[in-house]
């Protein structure tokens, strides 16, 4: 079993003998060491905000409403996919084998993993991290639909550029580079609506649902010109060893911009008609009379460890 900081384009032929990376592992045991800290010690230590967090506070739309359940659960399927992104084999095969594996990657790190994290990510542990100053300054700034948007766009249109694959691709270093971008630029898509930090304005109800549906063009732009190019646009891929017999360099490029835009619409899709079910029954539910919605603006906000916490409070409240 051979072991690499990080996938890169490779000459050999394709095995299927485990080649892990450990990068990829670094990141996950980071990311599952702070999930743990959290839970253990960081959740405990917060303390009430000052007057001006709370007049931050009161800019954003409070904490995100979820339980502690829900959110274990959105972690635990989010490392999952973080860690199929990022290791062998699907990272091998994207980075120098085939596109389609690469596209693969992306969908599912930038339209799949991404919200995950976002939605498991505690408010407390958002504000610790991001603190009520500049980087939450900047934090809004990115998390305006328009800004988002074009940050993913233009991101996601650079790296899948074969003049920027091809020499990337050729090491680890310039492969890790080229992976955080996507990466970084698949937590900004979604920040518009699923922000974790209560001091940033998310977009809510039928306007979130037009941000995703405009969201929706952003897989259909990487995938434009591989989807009518007759030829191998990427020269990586074009040399490399066939994976699948018969499976040629062209044959995986059309499969790789069918993966993007097909299966990036579907995936969204998903997205748009679940949010819009919630957003309907709360609808219903508020107009029966019913108690308010988690996380309206009039009421308290529920993270998880508690109902009813008053909006302030529930900024530095614990939250699993």
């Amino acid at each position: 079993m051979a072991v690499s900081w990080w996938c890169s384009s490779s000459s050999r032929a394709w095995s299927w003998t485990p080649s892990p990376y450990i990068g990829a592992w670094v990141i996950l045991v980071a990311v599952i060491a702070t999930a743990v800290w959290w839970r253990a010690r960081g959740r405990h230590q917060e303390r009430e905000p000052d007057a001006r967090e709370a007049a931050a506070l009161e800019r954003g739309s409070g904490p995100y409403p979820s339980g502690s359940t829900s959110r274990s659960v959105a972690f635990a399927f989010g490392v999952l996919g973080l860690w199929a992104c990022l290791d062998w084999p699907l990272a091998a095969l994207g980075a120098g084998y085939l596109a389609t594996a690469q596209m693969a990657r992306q969908i599912l790190m930038v339209l799949v993993v991404a919200p995950l994290l976002l939605y498991a990510c505690p408010p407390g542990l958002a504000v610790r991290l991001v603190g009520w100053g500049k980087r939450l300054t900047v934090l809004r700034l990115v998390a305006r639909p328009f800004v988002a948007i074009a940050i993913a766009a233009l991101s996601l249109v650079a790296v899948n550029a074969p003049a920027v694959v091809d020499p990337l691709v050729r090491t680890p270093y310039g492969a890790f580079v080229l992976d955080g971008i996507w990466i970084v630029a698949g937590f900004v898509l979604w920040m518009p609506v699923q922000c974790p930090h209560p001091g940033v304005r998310r977009l809510e109800g039928p306007v979130a649902l037009g941000y995703l549906i405009l969201q929706s063009i952003v897989p259909v732009l990487p995938g434009f010109w591989m989807t009518w190019a007759d030829f191998p646009i990427y020269r990586v891929y074009e040399l490399a060893p066939r994976v699948i017999e018969g499976f040629d360099a062209v044959s995986d490029q059309q499969a790789a911009a069918a993966v993007l835009q097909v299966g990036g619409m579907v995936v969204l899709w998903f997205q748009i008609a679940f949010r819009f079910l919630r957003w309907g029954y709360a609808q219903m539910e508020d107009g029966r009379g019913g108690r308010p919605r988690p996380g309206a603006s009039s009421g308290g906000a529920s993270d998880g460890d508690g109902a009813g916490a008053k909006p302030i409070r529930g900024a530095a409240a614990p939250a699993s």
